[in-house]
C-alpha cells in the first residue's frame, strides 16, 4: 500500500516531453534564373516602334526615297533592330 499525506502527493514525477521526429533544418533551395534582358534595357512598344521607324527612314534615304519599297524597308529595319538588340545582350 502507498502511503499518502493529505493535500500533497508524496511521489513527485517530472514530465518529460520527447520529440518523436528528428529536428528539421530549414534549407534554402537555390533556383537558377535564366539570363534575360535587364529591366532598363526593355523598351516600351512605342520606343521600339520609333527606333524601327528611324532605321526604316535611313534605309529609305539610302535608296533615294524611292516609292514602293516602304514595306521592305520596314521589314529590313525590324530585322536590323532585332539583330542590334541581340548583340547588346
Amino acid at each position: 500500500m502507498i502511503k499518502r499525506t493529505l493535500g500533497k502527493s508524496r511521489w513527485k514525477t517530472k514530465s518529460r516531453v520527447k520529440s518523436h521526429s528528428p529536428t528539421k533544418v530549414a534549407t534554402k533551395k537555390v533556383v537558377s534564373r535564366k539570363k534575360g534582358p535587364s529591366r532598363k534595357s526593355v523598351l516600351s512598344a512605342e520606343d521600339r516602334y520609333r527606333k524601327i521607324a528611324e532605321i526604316a527612314y535611313y534605309i529609305s534615304e539610302s535608296r533615294g526615297f524611292e516609292s514602293g519599297h516602304e514595306f521592305e524597308d520596314w521589314l529590313r529595319a525590324e530585322a536590323e533592330f532585332k539583330l542590334s538588340e541581340s548583340i547588346k545582350k
